[in-house]
């Protein structure tokens, strides 16, 4: 698939007017892109509230819940999703066994689960104390189970793309720091070209271009170096 970059408004909660002034500046740019609401936003405002003024602008949304619940709760979540026309959502690929009556939920619909291996906030020390694993084995153990599931994607670390290469599922890559912009977010973070070449399908970015002074240049320098790569 053509690389696509999902833009995260994390600013939605604190600052709901200023992130969707922002949004309507960034429709106008072309390129390969969508936009990513969080679970907070989604619960202050309900899905259909907080969906539409995102939805209007025609670019393809992604909910992201990270779930990790029971099936009639997650099923419920879901329906909801599919119902309002989301395209992407995702759940903990923990959820293990619970996930393929779930993920038959979208079935004839536009909506893709992606399930979610470990968070980019997490470390190699973390996965050793909970999973007795390293970091690529635990993402790789977890992928398997995605796939295994039904999964229509895997949401994992820039830094271990390498050990899902013979996988055949969409790969999603959070914590997207172009080497003009830093933070201390995401402990796994990667370059947007890296991730491209590394074999990532779609990637997350957010504050390099949200708390951009120029947000409109930072998302075309942003796309330039993913069609670059």
């Amino acid at each position: 698939m053509k690389p696509f970059l999902f833009i995260a408004l994390d600013g939605l909660v604190q600052r709901e007017k200023e992130t969707l002034s922002v949004v309507e500046q960034l429709i106008s740019v072309s390129g390969n892109f969508g936009f990513k609401i969080n679970l907070d936003y989604l619960l202050k405002k309900g899905f259909k509230a907080a969906l539409e003024p995102i939805q209007q602008f025609g670019r393809p949304v992604f909910a992201d819940l990270k779930m990790w619940n029971g099936t009639r709760t997650m099923v419920s979540v879901i329906e909801n999703l599919v119902a309002m026309k989301v395209d992407y959502t995702n759940v903990y690929t923990l959820a293990d066994d619970l996930l393929p009556k779930t993920i038959k939920t979208t079935e004839g619909t536009k909506t893709k689960v992606l399930g979610l291996t470990v968070p980019t906030h997490f470390s190699e020390a973390y996965c050793q104390k909970h999973f007795k694993r390293s970091l690529q084995e635990t993402v790789r153990h977890f992928a398997e189970i995605a796939v295994e599931a039904g999964c229509h994607g895997i949401i994992l670390p820039g830094t271990t793309l390498e050990v899902v290469t013979n996988l055949d599922t969409i790969k999603v890559v959070p914590g997207i720091r172009p080497n003009w912009y830093k933070d201390t977010r995401h402990k796994e973070e990667v370059e947007p070209r890296v991730a491209i070449e590394k074999g990532a399908d779609i990637l997350v970015c957010g504050s390099p271009i949200m708390k951009n002074r120029d947000p409109v240049e930072a998302l075309k320098k942003v796309l330039s170096e993913i069609n670059s790569a």
